[in-house]
């Protein structure tokens, strides 16, 4: 069985490593009269599947909407750094761009003043924007 066919009938996404060491050898370790069908539904989907880039983009949104509540109270740095790797990941996940591996990747937020008539006051992420070199592929609204 080939990577791509194995992701067809099981309906998720696996990383090249995990199917290459861990499925395709239990796959072949299997007796004959086992269908490709049934070793797909044996396999625990949770312990395989790539999680989807909607996921990632859901805790960026969850973390920006947290900080824009505490705006002006307190200030949560692990939050903040949480929606940075959740940005990466859903960088990496739905474009392939490597935050750490390629140099023209650009992510950033876009912030807002708590009282943005002043330009003063605690800011908080409104907008993400995803990008590589010259040209920008995402924006992404942040607070509802």
């Amino acid at each position: 069985m080939m990577h791509h066919e194995f992701e067809e009938l099981a309906g998720y996404e696996v990383s090249f490593e995990t199917y290459n060491n861990i499925i395709e050898p239990m796959y072949m370790a299997l007796p004959e009269n086992i269908t490709k069908q049934q070793f797909v539904k044996m396999l625990d989907k949770k312990a395989f599947a790539l999680p989807k880039p909607e996921s990632f983009l859901k805790q960026v949104k969850k973390e920006a909407n947290h900080l824009y509540e505490i705006c002006g109270r307190y200030t949560d740095y692990e939050s903040e750094e949480r929606m940075t790797k959740a940005a990466k990941d859903y960088m990496k996940r739905k474009y392939n761009i490597d935050w750490n591996k390629d140099q023209e990747a650009f992510c950033y937020f876009k912030k807002e003043y708590e009282f943005p008539t002043l330009g003063r006051g605690c800011t908080y992420p409104v907008e993400l924007v995803i990008g590589k070199g010259k040209y920008e592929y995402e924006r992404i609204n942040l607070i509802k």
